[in-house]
């Protein structure tokens, strides 16, 4: 299966177990039923949004810098320049 397969899956099991829980199939006690299962998908929600930002700011903390790879796209692009102007491109 591909990543995509398992996602949709799990998210179809996971609304489907919420939905039972909150029309009263599955045994709840009442004070969690009516207060804290509606507002799971919320948290889900504002954890996925968390570690999303939490996950890019370490990286960008964590981001090495590479000369050598920015001197051979300053490379590539020069070339790509080269390549349209020999073709008769305006490239400003």
């Amino acid at each position: 299966m591909t990543r995509a397969q398992v996602a949709s899956t799990t998210l179809a099991a996971a609304g489907a177990v919420w939905l039972l829980g909150l029309i009263g199939v599955l045994p709840l006690p009442e004070t969690v039923r009516t207060q804290v299962w509606p507002t799971l998908p919320l948290l889900a929600v504002v954890s996925l949004g968390a570690y999303a930002f939490i996950n890019i700011g370490y990286n960008l903390l964590a981001f090495r810098e590479c000369p050598e790879a920015y001197h051979e796209l300053m490379q590539e692009i020069q070339e790509a320049k080269d390549d349209l102007r020999a073709k008769n491109v305006d490239i400003a």
